[in-house]
């Protein structure tokens, strides 16, 4: 809302506002890390995938992060905006 009052009858040289209240943004990175990191040990023991719930761009990107060095799991975007979730599966390895 406050990107759309911002730029109001601004066709070209638009701003963009984050707001990031009492660290917000961080503490939600956090959180979507320690996540990622717990699934990611569920799946390896269970070797069944896991699909979290619908995410934004921006949290997928977290969790597909916090585990792209993971060598015993992979992770993807799997449905149509808005309800684009994560999936979490085990890594086959070809050894």
């Amino acid at each position: 809302m406050t990107n759309l009052a911002a730029n109001r009858g601004l066709s070209e040289n638009r701003i963009h506002i984050i707001i990031d209240v009492e660290n917000y943004r961080s503490r939600r990175e956090d959180t979507l890390c320690r996540l990622a990191l717990r699934l990611a040990d569920k799946v390896r023991h269970t070797g069944e995938k896991i699909m979290l719930e619908p995410m934004n761009r921006h949290e997928r990107k977290i969790i597909h992060m916090a585990l792209q060095d993971n060598h015993r799991v992979t992770t993807y975007s799997a449905g149509e905006e808005p309800y684009r979730k994560v999936v979490i599966e085990p890594r086959h390895n070809k050894e």
